[in-house]
């Protein structure tokens, strides 16, 4: 595993009020062991390239075995953990050269999500969307990174309902996390979310005024920003030795 700035270190349970590090709303036991198990995979409480059995991961996030296997299956599909029969639960590594790719998979069905969620969002969707519009304004002034995983998860999941657009919304989920994983991961390259946050903020205004032309206009410069960012800390942890390159152009 490349020697990656590690998230401080927590203990995690899913009741007890503070042990997760944001609340997320989910109505099915299914629901609640995925947002658990995702929560915790992004942050670091389940480190790349441990080994978990379903029953530990179970105990871990305080739910039951039926509802965490369905998420592990889910989350098996999104490549953040591989399970292996008779072995157990692997958390994915960051797949550090792959994550240029995330992002530019992610541009164009991003694209498809604002233009749709401009068009069809609701009038109760395009309030939710101004305020979390007013959640990042108000982020900007202390630039938590916990704060902001919150926000993102959020975002994504209400941009995607609003596109009414299911396919769309389930990869766009995807490639979501792989990338708020990576940023989590490297977040003391990049302790100054203002200008991230306005990108966001950019974004999903327009979604709520129904402007689809400056949504995914928004969109495009918010993946330059993270694909810049994405190259930067590659080159920096290839300069450093952190990770290498394989002859198939492939960051190990």
């Amino acid at each position: 595993m490349p020697d990656a700035e590690a998230p401080d270190s927590h203990t995690h349970t899913a009741s007890g009020g503070g042990g997760l590090l944001f609340s997320r709303a989910a109505v099915g036991q299914t629901a609640k062991a995925y947002g658990a198990l995702e929560e915790l995979i992004v942050t670091g409480g389940l480190p790349p390239g441990s080994q978990w059995s379903e029953i530990a991961l179970a105990d871990t996030i305080g739910l039951g075995r039926t509802p965490t296997r369905e998420a592990l299956q889910k989350l098996a599909y999104q490549r953040l953990v591989r399970i292996a029969p008779r072995q157990g639960v692997f958390i994915s590594e960051i797949d550090y050269q792959g994550q240029l790719k995330i992002i530019q998979a992610r541009r164009e069905i991003e694209h498809l999500v604002m233009a749709q969620a401009a068009q069809w969002a609701s009038d109760a969707e395009r309030a939710a969307l101004r305020q979390l519009a007013q959640e990042l304004e108000e982020l900007k002034a202390h630039s938590d990174m916990r704060v902001y995983m919150r926000l993102h998860f959020a975002i994504t999941s209400a941009l995607g309902e609003a596109s009414r657009n299911s396919y769309a919304a389930e990869f766009y989920a995807m490639l979501q996390t792989l990338a708020r994983r990576f940023l989590y991961f490297h977040q003391k390259r990049h302790t100054n979310l203002v200008e991230i946050c306005d990108l966001h903020i950019h974004q999903l205004l327009a979604v709520a005024d129904g402007n689809a032309a400056a949504a995914v206009e928004s969109a495009t410069l918010r993946n330059d920003y993270a694909e810049n960012l994405a190259r930067d800390i590659l080159m920096e942890l290839i300069v450093t030795s952190a990770v290498t390159v394989s002859p198939a152009g492939h960051a190990t």
